[in-house]
């Protein structure tokens, strides 16, 4: 059997599993999403597995459309088998046919929990202990195929999306290095998933970031934690357009989004226990403890 791997992933989270399959000479070609504006500047944002491609002189296919075009250049790289980590864009199956054994997929979760394109988020927002990656082989149904390994991983309460991701992507390079050369190898077995326990997670949107005082405030605290790299969890007190960035629980009771300083303590009420607020972004701001954001901020809190 041939062994060799085109890879497909575009973020950070893809990472640690391109260098995986790197470090055991598998990766014939990389497949990457087309540099992007971001930024105040919208200046061009090279993504990090392109950085990692080109610094490690391996064959690298930027794209937007997956076409015509893009298929006469990966047939440039085959036989080869897929694994596809993060890459961004739906691939059509006449694409994923083109694997020599079926394509793989790394998906942050303990699949069947959690299917579709946020389970990072979407562990935090539930409050879940525990939650772990996933590498399944692909199928014509979203996050539907057979599972090759998991890898279970706590979720540390102190934990937000930046930090679980991190954890996440580490664990999944090492279950793609613990098991792409059996899998080659015709050794490695599958499992079907229980389709009657499988849980779906939406795409997220701007407006699931605004603040509801009406819950408890553990799950404002998970939303906080979810939403920290986009939309933001947001809220207006007193006129003042806030993003809520770190807040723990507190034991007072107030009524739902009133507002107590108590010395550089800001405490707001939810539907349950107050809320202690550890660090907020106003507006147009940097972000910053809530004991500095109230020495300028104090009497229009009032």
């Amino acid at each position: 059997m041939n062994k060799k791997i085109i890879f497909w992933g575009t973020p950070f989270f893809a990472l640690p599993g391109l260098k995986a399959l790197h470090d055991l000479g598998l990766v014939n070609a990389v497949v990457t999403q087309s540099d992007k504006p971001a930024g105040r500047g919208q200046k061009l944002q090279v993504s990090p597995i392109k950085q990692y491609a080109e610094t490690n002189n391996i064959p690298l296919i930027q794209v937007d459309d997956l076409d015509k075009n893009f298929v006469k250049e990966l047939k440039k790289f085959l036989p080869a088998t897929f694994i596809i980590v993060a890459f961004g864009k739906m691939i059509p199956q006449t694409v994923l046919d083109l694997s020599e054994l079926t394509a793989l997929n790394i998906h942050p979760s303990q699949l069947p929990l959690l299917r579709g394109p946020s389970p990072i988020q979407s562990a935090l927002l539930q409050g879940f202990s525990s939650t772990a990656v996933s590498l399944m082989q692909l199928d014509e149904k979203m996050d539907h195929g057979p599972i090759l390994g998991q890898m279970e991983l706590e979720i540390d309460p102190n934990d937000n999306y930046f930090s679980l991701e991190d954890k996440l992507a580490d664990v999944g390079g090492e279950l793609i290095k613990k098991s792409i050369l059996d899998y080659l190898s015709g050794s490695l077995e599958s499992s079907p998933q229980d389709h009657d326990q499988a849980t779906t997670c939406k795409l997220i949107r701007k407006e699931d970031g605004l603040i509801d005082w009406t819950k408890p405030a553990e799950d404002i605290i998970n939303q906080v934690r979810a939403f920290i790299l986009w939309p933001g969890s947001f809220t207006t007190l007193k006129g003042l357009e806030l993003k809520i960035t770190k807040a723990i629980t507190s034991l007072e009771k107030l009524a739902p989004e009133e507002i107590k300083i108590d010395g550089d303590r800001l405490l707001i009420g939810t539907g349950t226990d107050a809320l202690q607020v550890l660090e907020l972004q106003p507006a147009g701001k940097k972000r910053m403890l809530a004991a500095d954001f109230m020495r300028g901020y104090q009497d229009k809190l009032k």
